[in-house]
């Protein structure tokens, strides 16, 4: 049970209840003991050594646990009555609590809870296995086995068990869970496995005494002990299986956000992770956070990172993973990057070709949350995060190159006209109209002529960032070629894009453009320009782009060129 209680009214109970019925609980085990033989504290400081080591070495089977704890309980009420049980219980109970690390301070409500349920639960279990006529003491040898009490026993454990689970993390935890779940048969499994084992310890134990625990114990911790290293071995093996498959999937996009995304989406779903900052150690003096995460928004406030500064940063300055089970053992280093939010953290060096371009860091709400196999595993994949980004910004790179018009910056026609082509394909589903602006520039011959190419060129890089800014998200502005730029414009019909064309021309042939003089005096000049415009609306006065784009350059030539330039022309057809 990993959440908390919320309710403090709940907690005052539970306390209370408590205080009143555990001590109860321990004075009815007492009252109810028979038969109790006497006690060897050798023998039972030896099963305690047995059943703590048996607490911390379940086997695992098909990612459950089967402990045979039940079993060695069964064997010591067997022999020793009710209050010897109740204690073997309870130092069960406490070896598990420290197995998996939980705070006997700050969750003192998980102990009280569950000590007070298995207390009475194995109260109950005695009742009714008296009640079926049940005895306990040492097993004569001559008389056999009563199998109906022993049965009574453990099932009403069992059933108790669950009853109970269910009431304390539905009623004090308040999450909603099933009655019945596939746990509710793991157990039954584990119970029915520990009978036998019990049984066995119980009987020969009543015989051989002391080496009994041995004969029985030896072979099933070496056994559990076994299994347990086979079934960590598998589980690294699968981890580095998963890691390989997510390898694959970041090398398979070729846009860098894509690639965050599944890396985040798969190591969330792999890892417990609450936080995870992925940055970028090749921006300047900080790293730079080019994805972030967290489990509920708006919690953690990102601050900026030098060297040796907080987590990450010292991982940048070293090269070397860090990987911290809980706050304490941090919190002096990155306590502001985090502001207590986190228990466990691990941050590891993102390296391409020996230099680190990058640090990824994740953190969990939970104590050790992260074993050495997450490390391994974490920094395998930061490896392979490395190379799928270098690989993207490369593509993206030269894909830009590919589509961008090297002396203006502006998209080529080739990018344009796949983008219009675009539009036409999703034009059936969207059925909304979109237009385009084909613009000339008047006479620009003469800039040539009277100022130089590179003059012209000046103008023509000047023309595209007024055209980008005038535009902006409303469109796509291009360079057509030469002197000629094109623009379109999504969800526009006719009159808007005529609008629109109007006020662009406006803007070009009322401000003027500053350039240096190349033929002469290499001084600054502001000149004045214009442009013809024409413009088209597809799809009825262009079934396809081609005949679109034509249409708009019939307006610009026969509406605005041959009228006189600097104006603005609509294609009729």
């Amino acid at each position: 049970m990993d959440t908390r209680m919320n309710s403090k009214k709940k907690r005052v109970s539970l306390v209370a209840a408590w205080v009143i019925l555990f001590p109860l609980a321990i004075w009815t085990a007492v009252q109810m003991t028979k038969n109790q033989p006497d006690l060897n504290f050798i023998d039972l400081g030896i099963i305690s050594l047995l059943a703590i080591i048996v607490s911390l070495f379940p086997i695992r089977v098909l990612d459950r646990n089967i402990s045979f704890m039940s079993g060695i309980n069964l064997a010591v009420f067997l022999y020793y009555g009710l209050t010897v049980a109740l204690y073997m219980t309870l130092l069960s109970l406490i070896t598990m609590f420290i197995s998996i690390k939980a705070n006997v301070f700050k969750e003192y409500y998980r102990y009280m809870a569950n000590t007070l349920m298995f207390s009475w639960i194995i109260i109950f279990e005695a009742a009714i296995f008296y009640f079926l006529g049940g005895e306990t003491g040492a097993f004569d040898i001559n008389e056999s086995v009563n199998l109906i009490p022993i049965l009574g026993y453990v099932f009403t454990g069992l059933i108790l068990n669950h009853v109970g689970l269910y009431f304390i993390i539905t009623v004090l935890y308040e999450e909603d869970i099933p009655f019945i779940e596939r746990d509710a048969l793991w157990d039954l499994v584990s119970e029915v496995l520990a009978i036998p084992v019990g049984l066995m310890l119980y009987v020969l134990y009543s015989q051989l005494g002391q080496p009994a625990i041995f004969y029985v114990g030896l072979p099933f911790l070496s056994l559990s002990i076994i299994i347990n290293l086979y079934h960590s071995s598998e589980h690294i093996n699968d981890s580095l299986q998963k890691a390989s498959e997510i390898g694959q999937q970041l090398s398979e996009h070729l846009k860098v956000h894509h690639i965050l995304d599944v890396f985040i989406e798969k190591l969330v779903a792999f890892m417990p992770v609450d936080f995870a900052f992925i940055y970028d150690a090749d921006a300047g003096e900080h790293l730079k956070i080019i994805r972030k995460y967290e489990s509920e928004e708006g919690i953690l406030t990102s601050v900026p990172i030098k060297k040796h500064e907080a987590i990450s940063g010292r991982v940048w300055s070293t090269g070397k993973s860090i990987r911290f089970s809980k706050l304490k053992a941090w919190r002096d280093i990155s306590e502001t990057f985090f502001q207590s939010k986190a228990e466990s953290v691990v941050a590891v060096p993102m390296i391409r070709n020996q230099k680190i371009v990058g640090i990824i860091t994740f953190a969990s709400k939970e104590k050790h949350a992260y074993q050495k196999h997450h490390l391994i595993i974490l920094e395998i994949l930061a490896n392979y995060l490395a190379v799928a980004i270098d690989n993207a910004r490369n593509y993206e790179s030269t894909k830009l190159k590919s589509e961008q018009c090297p002396l203006t910056g502006l998209y080529n026609y080739r990018y344009f006209e796949d983008l219009l082509t675009s539009m036409y394909n999703n034009y059936e589903y969207f059925r909304k109209q979109f237009s385009v602006i084909l613009l000339d520039i008047d006479h620009f011959k003469a800039v040539n002529d009277s100022y130089g190419h590179q003059s012209g060129n000046d103008v023509l890089i000047l023309l595209a960032r007024r055209l980008e800014s005038f535009i902006g998200g409303r469109g796509t502005v291009a360079r057509y070629g030469g002197e000629e730029f094109i623009i379109l414009l999504p969800e526009a019909g006719q009159k808007k894009c005529l609008d629109i064309a109007e006020q662009l021309r406006s803007v070009i042939s009322d401000n003027g453009f500053e350039i240096h003089n190349d033929l002469t005096d290499q001084c600054k000049h502001k000149i004045f320009i214009t442009a013809s415009i024409g413009v088209a609306t597809a799809p009825l006065q262009g079934e396809d782009p081609l005949t679109l784009v034509r249409n708009a350059d019939r307006a610009m030539y026969t509406g605005a060129k041959q009228k006189g330039r600097n104006k603005v022309a609509a294609y009729i057809g």
